[in-house]
């Protein structure tokens, strides 16, 4: 499984709300109503920190058994710094994260070696983590089509 190309699709339902979807997985995305939108679900910022929760917890379960970690319950906390006059324009300010956060609490019984041998494990091999550490993200040229 070298290269696999993984694809999301977003169309506009309106104002700031648009369906999204990959594979045959569908949720809606909106911003809060603070910020114009009508709160129907998370919005874009958030999916990139539960893209990064959910990545950690996915790997938390997967290689819990390597380093013999019993999992009873773990859960992922995951925070971002962020400006909002960055992408409003209003201050040149960076319009992404200028930090993001995770930590991991695992209730076990397991030795804390065992624990932190997980920890450092994943924290070397999220995808998400990587990505987010400077993958460069290209924007490809589209067509336009005007309704007739």
């Amino acid at each position: 499984m070298a290269n696999t190309v993984f694809e999301s699709k977003a169309s506009w339902a309106g104002g700031l709300k648009l369906n999204l979807q990959s594979r045959n997985h569908k949720w809606v995305v909106d911003e809060p109503e603070i910020l114009g939108g009508t709160d129907q679900g998370p919005n874009p910022v958030e999916l990139v920190l539960g893209g990064l929760a959910s990545c950690v917890g996915v790997l938390v379960s997967l290689y819990a058994p390597a380093h013999k970690v019993e999992l009873k319950d773990f859960h992922v906390f995951v925070e971002g710094d962020l400006d909002l006059d960055g992408f409003q324009e209003i201050a040149p300010v960076r319009p992404g994260f200028s930090q993001i956060r995770y930590r991991v609490d695992i209730q076990t019984d397991s030795p804390k070696e065992n624990v932190d041998s997980l920890l450092a494990h994943i924290d070397r091999i999220c995808p998400v983590k990587d990505t987010l550490s400077g993958v460069g993200v290209l924007s490809q040229k589209s067509g336009s089509s005007v309704a007739a």
